[in-house]
């Protein structure tokens, strides 16, 4: 596993010193202030998950109460601020409550926060997830997400900042890593992949085609199909039976999707129709995803799967595997105040707060101005950040100069169907493929 990345700008210097009211003293100088930013201060809006849509609350989808979110900012806020802050001062949260299931009360939100002009808002999905959080950035505020498309990032840059990589990246690392661990070889008993498809967002499927040109995968090996764009790009069970016939028929021994949500479903009809291939994937929402009925995945027809992915997923079902690096110093931050591991809060809730604030902290400690278009090269100065669960190391400094991502490290996870269950065979992430 990687270290841990300690959160300033000291360089090779020494450690940074601190001054006043334990505001940390970086080697390259105190950065000016900025919109949001007081000699003393930064504003930082953290959006509050608030579901209450009739029968739906946030406990019904299995999400922190609004309490214990606001605990969970708060108790990191204070450890980064207990050890000099950010960019020299202290973080000063405030809280915004969205109910992403109501698009209009979602868009208030959006222009609620983005009245108060803070320094960057911090987003767990409320509003990006839904896509209703576009207005932040356009009033040049800057906007820290996992749930940020390549195109968003485009249309405002820079001030869309992700706490991952772009679609590209994350398909071209997992399939040259299936390629590197020899998932297309003969010898494991590789003849034919066949890659299901749809047609709502091309980015996925010609990344894939990409990366498995570069693989030295042979093209008269590969059968895609294409599931169309279905309504919400749900597809019909007569769609997906139609392509476990098609891969069966066609001699397909390997299954890979790009961003198809129905490879659960998938992988039911294929057992009804005796077809067990070998799931080769490279989609890490499928291994967070929690399907239940026919769209869960069948665990008899997915044992020995394996995905590729740039994320902590299996890490919390694995026996006996001991945090390291992100996840280590994520967990001593709560354990400190009395609360469970991210492994034992609600999707690694905790984990996402540590990641979202250790990246303002980041990009606030690299910059020589707190301004909201500083913050993308400062990210890329900042090098790799070693994130907690649920999220993975991740390398701004490795992405093109000016990108508002990073690049991600990647390892393989498997399928274990005795406990329905993703596992880490290795803790060890890859570097990111050059």
């Amino acid at each position: 596993m990687l270290g841990a990345l300690t959160l300033s700008a000291c360089g090779s210097s020494g450690t940074p010193s601190t001054s006043g009211s334990g505001a940390t003293k970086l080697a390259h100088g105190c950065p000016s202030g900025g919109p949001g930013v007081t000699s003393s201060q930064i504003s930082v809006a953290a959006t509050v998950v608030d579901i209450n849509s009739g029968s739906l609350t946030n406990a019904t989808v299995g999400v922190p109460t609004l309490q214990a979110q606001e605990t969970d900012w708060n108790t990191v806020a204070s450890s980064i601020n207990k050890a000099g802050g950010a960019g020299c001062r202290q973080i000063a949260l405030h809280f915004y409550n969205v109910n992403p299931l109501d698009a209009s009360a979602a868009q208030q939100s959006c222009l609620t926060i983005a009245a108060t002009r803070p320094f960057i808002v911090l987003d767990t999905g409320a509003l990006s997830e839904v896509g209703a959080s576009n207005c932040i950035p356009a009033h040049q505020i800057p906007f820290a997400s996992e749930y940020l498309t390549q195109a968003q990032q485009t249309q405002y840059h820079p001030y869309y900042l992700a706490m991952g990589d772009v679609a590209n990246d994350v398909v071209r690392n997992g399939i040259l890593g299936l390629n590197q661990l020899g998932y297309f070889k003969a010898s494991k008993g590789f003849r034919k992949l066949g890659v299901l498809y749809h047609t709502c967002d091309p980015t996925y499927e010609a990344a894939t085609v990409a990366a498995l040109k570069q693989a030295g995968v042979p093209s008269n090996k590969v059968v895609a199909y294409n599931l169309g764009c279905p309504a919400g790009q749900q597809d019909t069970p007569a769609s997906l039976e139609q392509a476990v016939l098609s891969f069966k028929n066609g001699g397909v021994t390997d299954v890979n999707e790009s961003n198809v949500a129905d490879i659960g479903e998938f992988t039911q009809i294929a057992q009804q129709q005796n077809y067990k291939p070998q799931y080769v994937l490279t989609d890490a929402g499928f291994a967070t995803s929690k399907l239940s009925g026919a769209l869960a995945p069948n665990p008899t027809n997915l044992n020995g799967g394996v995905d590729v992915i740039d994320q902590a997923s299996g890490e919390q079902t694995t026996p006996g595997f001991k945090p390291t690096g992100g996840t280590a110093k994520c967990d001593a931050i709560f354990a400190a105040a009395g609360q469970l591991s991210v492994y034992k809060q609600p999707d690694g809730f905790g984990g996402s707060v540590c990641d979202l604030l250790w990246l303002a902290q980041a990009a606030a400690d690299h910059a020589p101005q707190l301004q909201p278009t500083a913050l993308a090269t400062a990210l890329h100065a900042a090098g790799t950040i070693d994130f907690s669960f649920p999220f993975a190391p991740i390398n701004y400094g490795a992405a093109p100069a000016g990108a508002t991502y990073g690049v991600s490290y990647w390892r393989p996870i498997d399928f274990v169907g005795s406990c329905s269950c993703w596992q880490v065979p290795n803790p060890t992430f890859h570097q990111p493929f050059k």
